[in-house]
């Protein structure tokens, strides 16, 4: 799941909408995603945004304002936009309007959601707890697949242990020398893999190599460069972060239990400690935050590599 909520905001006065986005950009932000809004100041430019947009898949959030100065108003946008995006969530709003409601009533137009200017913040993170809650347990029922693996493995687990103690010694010992038959099989393939390694001549290729030259690998050889080529030091405390403490969380999540109890759903780590949703909350902040730092070093390094050229 992206960690950004995308909202399309037709308002053709956006200063005087800049303290209800600072104000729901933080509160987003506290849940560990990035509010990414696009403002556009007409029904012209939102029916244009939502067609070059994929079908707007990627808008999560719609906010329309009830005056748009010259052009068609609010709710001639409701009914442009519904005929592009039947279901998406909007916010129908107005600083003066009272009649909200009635002109709504009017118009051949369902799910749309009714807020003053004053108070869209509340009402734009209200749908934003309701969507996320959605997403997530799409995002679940994708982690049910993880889950489902992790708890094979566990059973896997159970079921060697309980051969391998309710056996005698020749059966121990025949065991014993299936895994070392084994390991010798997975010494071998790693060593012809380690001699791939050897022989690359570009860095990209080390990429396929993800086995055996892994993402942490490919951090700490990050590190070490920026140390080589005495750049951007000022990054290297997130990047031992993200090393230390968010990537081992976020490996951690491979390795779940799943146990049910009626509808009653819990992730259990190894240790059989319960993943609270403030737990998983936090780990979309942290991962959120180093996402931006990454984003930010890739920019200036190649933004630098051009300024070579």
């Amino acid at each position: 799941m992206r960690l950004d909520f995308n909202v399309l905001w037709v308002e053709d006065s956006q200063d005087l909408v800049r303290e209800q986005k600072d104000k729901l950009e933080r509160t987003i932000r506290s849940e560990g995603f990035r509010l990414r809004v696009k403002f556009v100041s007409s029904v012209q430019e939102a029916t244009k945004s939502i067609s070059e947009d994929v079908y707007g898949d990627h808008i999560d959030l719609i906010l329309m304002d009830y005056h748009l100065g010259a052009g068609p108003n609010g709710d001639q946008g409701l009914v442009e936009i519904r005929k592009l995006l039947p279901y998406k969530d909007i916010i129908f709003y107005s600083a003066q309007a009272n009649n909200l409601r009635e002109i709504l009533s009017k118009l051949p137009v369902e799910g749309v959601f009714l807020s003053n200017r004053a108070e869209l913040p509340d009402t734009a993170d209200g749908l934003f707890q309701t969507l996320v809650k959605k997403v997530l347990d799409i995002d679940h029922s994708r982690g049910l697949v993880m889950g489902a693996t992790s708890d094979i493995d566990h059973h896997v687990n159970d079921c060697l242990t309980a051969i391998f103690t309710g056996s005698g010694d020749r059966i121990k010992k025949d065991v014993l020398k299936i895994i070392l038959d084994r390991m010798r099989e997975i010494r071998d393939r790693f060593e012809k893999a380690a001699a791939e390694v050897e022989a690359i001549a570009d860095l990209s290729e080390i990429f396929d190599k993800h086995a055996v030259y892994t993402s942490i690998d490919r951090l700490n050889l990050l590190r070490k460069v920026l140390k080589l080529l005495k750049l951007h030091s000022d990054k290297d405390a997130g990047l031992v972060e993200y090393a230390t403490k968010t990537m081992p969380k976020r490996n951690d999540l491979a390795h779940v239990r799943v146990q049910i109890d009626g509808f009653s759903r819990k992730l259990l780590n190894r240790k059989g400690e319960e993943l609270t949703s403030v737990e998983m909350r936090d780990l979309r902040v942290s991962l959120l935050k180093h996402q931006e730092l990454f984003e930010e070093l890739s920019s200036a390094l190649k933004q630098a590599e051009k300024s070579k050229a």
